[in-house]
């Protein structure tokens, strides 16, 4: 109950930094809207050109974009900044954190926010009005319930592979590289569906690094979709196991795959930080 009221703390001072630069903050949401827009319109071009991705309309698109859109701006405002670890840990101002009677972990995540994930988040929400209005689908109490969980594990997920990314400078210093790749990648899964790509690679993406569980999953159960029989049969046959509803067990792991990721990143990070002995500056 302590460290939740440390972080709230960390969390008020945080936003009261940032609320000073008014005019930076209106630019930064205008420039994450205008990104959005251009990904959206990139998407609509190849599905007016192909009609679907692989039985997915542009509805359906809008609506996996929205999802990993509110996911992300969760991730964005309050974990964005776990990449800042490389630049304190070259330049020794992570050092300071160890000094301190508080978790060196919640240090890093109360020193700062990022309001760039409020756009995104916006996105998300106009998004999905936009796609539930077309598509028309109305959801039990049950199915909201399960939205609303697998967004935070969407972001949380997000959160942990970062967290592990940036966990890595305890041994090479430098780790942004990675990260910014392991980014880019994710950016790319979730904007398209994952059958669209080979047998294999959905296993990578679902077993390995597991970002389809962020909004890919969620949508083929909240959307009713179907995935190849191929994939259910083979590499990973171990995984088939239906439901009364005849959907394979597997696609509703989204919480528990972003609650095993976080314990694996906290233990490389905190294997991470008893090794760390400085870099001298």
């Amino acid at each position: 109950m302590k460290n939740i009221r440390l972080y709230g703390q960390f969390l008020r001072l945080a936003i009261l930094g940032k609320v000073q630069y008014k005019a930076d903050f209106l630019v930064g949401i205008v420039s994450i809207l205008l990104l959005n827009t251009v990904n959206l319109s990139l998407i609509g071009i190849l599905v007016y050109n192909f009609h679907t991705l692989g039985d997915w309309g542009i509805w359906d698109l809008l609506f996996l974009y929205s999802f990993w859109m509110l996911s992300r701006g969760i991730y964005g405002v309050f974990f964005w900044h776990l990449s800042d670890l490389e630049e304190m840990i070259v330049g020794g101002s992570f050092d300071a954190f160890l000094l301190r009677p508080v978790s060196p972990f919640l240090q890093l995540l109360g020193k700062d926010i990022s309001y760039t994930g409020v756009g995104d988040f916006l996105v998300g929400v106009l998004g999905f009005l936009l796609a539930r209005n077309r598509i028309g689908f109305y959801w039990p109490a049950s199915s909201w319930l399960y939205f609303v969980l697998c967004v935070l594990s969407g972001a949380l997920i997000q959160a942990a592979i970062n967290w592990i990314g940036a966990s890595l400078c305890f041994w090479t210093t430098r780790s942004n590289a990675a990260m910014h790749i392991a980014e880019r990648f994710t950016v790319l899964m979730q904007q398209y569906p994952v059958n669209i790509f080979g047998k294999y690679f959905q296993v990578f993406v679902t077993c390995f690094l597991p970002v389809a569980f962020i909004n890919y999953y969620p949508s083929v159960i909240l959307l009713h979709k179907k995935i190849p029989m191929e994939f259910s049969e083979e590499p990973i046959g171990f995984f088939i196991r239906q439901t009364a509803g005849g959907i394979p067990v597997w696609q509703y792991l989204s919480p528990l795959v972003s609650l095993l990721l976080l314990v694996i990143a906290a233990g490389v990070w905190t294997m991470g930080v008893r090794r760390y002995s400085g870099t001298g500056n």
